[in-house]
């Protein structure tokens, strides 16, 4: 708990630190020396205006976060230079609330905040509150975790900031509603030491809060500089996909450092791993047992809900048997890629099988009317709610219905949750559940014909699924389309159609991308909602511009139709034009910045990062002859060398990184024949490349009409006659 105590200036230090973790306030209110104040600029906090802090300013702005919150009691306002006038003419602190629309349990602390009129009355009387999208700001999520490094704690959400109006943090405080009355507490505490330092002297806050920023500006610049990176990607990376392996442990069935995410980025680099030629065979071979290990383990545990085939997001513990029940489209249709991906590697049916209901869960649950795709909001509440003890099934199913759904999804009487995980038997006699068993490994235990056990699977499951859906309050399912998810989709699309051979998946890929580069463009920019919001709200970051050219070529590899080619490479240069600095890619446009922070994405925080995203974009486009400005090549292309210790954290730029030194291209002619051009079309999209002879071909592979060749990673040239000579195995579909 935030202990704080009522000090005098000359006394803070030695209150802070008796346990006052406010942020900032320790930092800047500890200086004031002699020397500090002479180096301060003059006061810059004009008196008081009048002005009104009308209601609540969030009606109309797109998104999930802000449709919770724009009834909300507090008077919320946008993250917007308008924002920051309005606090500058009233002399106040900007209290903003930084939350994930992923990570849906801000929505219990905001319900706790609107219940408490206390708390309410106080923010809105004394700050100008401000609601921060996370995933839509994203600069200011990603700062987010160097702010919790600050006061010595891992990234949790939400964020409760402090904020000038020129946009320089003064304190912060995680928040949490683990405890019933904590938030209020926590901002009571927090509030009265902060707005007591304010109203005594807030000229002396606003320079104290430049000064810091100035000095987190240089040590971002410095950390950014003293970055070590490979002098030799293509051995390094090799080193970092060995570490990766080394990372599981087949006998305890655990993965090391793993995090709390679904591993997606490790599912994808093992199977790039499992499969890249050039690399060692060794090295392949154990990429593919750790692959075939992890997602049997992911597979038959609770991670996918055998209710209505959805995937989650992350778990609770250091096992996959409780998953943080939440989800989003984006984070699912990444999913389906990985599971394709592992799918193709392995020929483990139930990845398949797995991606294809996540695949139906997204549609059912997060298509627009337009044909695009909403995030998604998730649903808050007691984990309770999502567990199930086994007399609560016996209410719903009875006889062999009962018994089936027992065995398949893994229930016990006394609870199936792990001691590791619920180690004070918190949820004595729940259990998860999980498609632990298949129909046929039923039908070879019971006895009894698959198909009828199917049938009665699934009646459990609708009556289960009902019961379930009437305890746990869902969403109205009424999204706006989200450029994330819609570009994650596209590319999931694509890989469904490139693993099944599927034409229903294909045209979906091309009209879903159609539609979503009309509906995010403005001119030659791309928005996260089609909105005329503020760009500081709205405008696409970077992550966006990188998913979106990444879209655009997995589409272009499956219709060969050139024009995709053509939008990524003209959205690869509007990204250079965008986010181009001297010495970083900085992830905001310059129309949107409101907080003078060299910001980037380097690290896979909640996602893939931005520069892992970018790099394997630049690495596809140099491939195909239509490589980018080399000084963003040189930004976006290094690999950094704790990657190889830390790989996790970085499995984009790795994959990055061995595309683009062991990938392969193929060129064809015109008239090439159609069942090598299929073949190729459904290869993978990773590292193995393909273009016209037409389109940005090289000095000295000059192909026939007729013709494919293969250029390798070592730059030979090898005529491709058939199916047989492509290298990699036909797919089963």
């Amino acid at each position: 708990m935030l202990m704080v105590k009522r000090v005098s200036k000359e006394k803070n230090m030695r209150g802070f630190s008796r346990g006052f973790l406010l942020a900032g306030i320790v930092l800047s209110l500890g200086c004031k020396d002699k020397k500090v104040v002479e180096e301060m600029p003059p006061d810059t906090v004009e008196e008081a205006g009048e002005i009104e802090i009308r209601g609540n300013a969030l009606e109309g702005l797109p998104g999930e976060v802000y449709k919770t919150q724009f009834e909300s009691a507090i008077k919320w306002h946008p993250w917007t230079k308008e924002t920051l006038e309005k606090a500058r003419i009233s002399n106040r602190l900007i209290l903003a609330m930084v939350v994930l629309p992923q990570q849906p349990a801000f929505l219990d602390v905001l319900s706790e905040m609107n219940l408490n009129k206390t708390l309410v009355n106080q923010i809105n009387d004394d700050y100008v509150p401000v609601l921060i999208d996370g995933d839509a700001v994203r600069e200011i999520g990603i700062l987010t975790g160097e702010l919790c490094a600050e006061i010595g704690k891992g990234l949790q959400l939400p964020l409760l900031v402090w904020i000038t109006h020129e946009a320089n943090p003064v304190a912060w405080i995680p928040l949490s509603n683990t405890n019933p009355g904590s938030v209020g507490e926590l901002f009571e505490q927090s509030h009265e030491m902060v707005g007591k330092m304010w109203d005594e002297d807030p000229s002396y806050i606003s320079r104290n809060s430049m000064l810091d920023q100035g000095n987190r500006r240089d040590r971002m610049k410095k950390r950014r500089d003293e970055r070590e990176v490979s002098v030799d990607p293509a051995s390094d990376a090799v080193r970092a996909l060995r570490q990766l392996t080394s990372l599981y442990d087949p006998v305890s069935r655990t993965f090391d450092e793993a995090g709390g995410l679904f591993p997606c980025g490790a599912i994808d680099l093992l199977a790039m791993g499992s499969r890249l030629p050039g690399l060692p065979e060794e090295l392949q071979q154990k990429s593919r047992m750790v692959l075939e290990n992890l997602v049997n383990d992911l597979l038959v545990s609770p991670m996918f809900d055998p209710l209505d085939g959805g995937a989650y997001s992350s778990r609770r513990r250091a096992t996959w048997s409780l998953p943080g029940y939440y989800r989003d489209c984006a984070t699912q249709a990444r999913i389906i890629v990985s599971l394709l991906d592992s799918y193709e590697v392995t020929g483990d049916q139930r990845a398949l099988d797995r991606a294809m209901g996540v695949m139906g869960f997204i549609e059912n649950n997060y298509e627009t009317p337009v044909g695009l795709f909403g995030l998604g909001a998730g649903v808050s509440g007691n984990i309770d709610e999502w567990l199930w003890r086994l007399e609560d099934v016996e209410e719903i199913l009875s006889g062999g219905e009962l018994d089936l759904w027992v065995a398949f999804t893994g229930m016990k009487s006394m609870g199936n949750l792990p001691s590791e995980v619920d180690p004070v038997r918190e949820y004595f006699r729940a259990n998860t559940i999980g498609f632990v068993k298949s129909a046929e490994e039923l039908a070879e235990e019971k006895g009894g014909d698959v198909k009828k056990i199917e049938e009665s699977l699934d009646s459990a499951r609708r009556k289960l699924l009902k019961a379930r859906d009437e305890r746990v309050k869902a969403s109205n399912g009424l999204f706006e389309a989200n450029a994330v998810a819609t570009f994650r989709m596209v590319s999931a699309y694509a890989s469904a159609y490139r693993i099944t051979g599927k034409e229903d998946f294909l045209k979906r890929a091309v009209d879903v991308l159609g539609k979503a580069k009309k509906h995010f463009s403005d001119g030659p920019f791309l928005r996260l909602y089609a909105s005329d919001a503020a760009p500081s709200v709205v405008a696409g970051r970077a992550f966006i511009y990188g998913l979106a050219v990444q879209a655009a070529l997995d589409v272009a590899a499956v219709t060969f139709d050139d024009n995709w080619l053509m939008w990524a490479d003209d959205l690869a240069t509007t990204t250079v034009e965008l986010f181009l600095e001297k010495e970083y890619l900085r992830e905001c446009p310059m129309n949107a910045k409101l907080m003078d922070l060299p910001i980037t994405d380097i690290v896979m925080l909640f996602d893939e990062s931005t520069a892992g995203v970018i790099s394997m974009a630049e690495s596809r486009l140099e491939a195909l002859g239509r490589p980018l400005l080399k000084s963003f090549s040189d930004l976006a292309t290094p690999l950094p060398m704790r990657a190889i210790d830390n790989p996790i954290l970085h499995t984009d730029v790795i994959q990055a990184s061995l595309m683009r030194s062991y990938g392969e291209t193929f060129v064809y002619g015109s008239q090439a024949s159609a069942e090598i051009k299929m073949a190729i079309a459904r290869s993978p999209f990773k590292g193995v490349n393909r273009r016209s002879a037409d389109s940005g071909s090289q000095p000295n592979q000059v192909v026939e009409a007729d013709q494919v060749i293969l250029i390798t990673a070592d730059k030979n040239i090898r005529q491709i006659q058939s199916v047989r000579d492509l290298g990699f195995p036909v797919l089963r579909n």
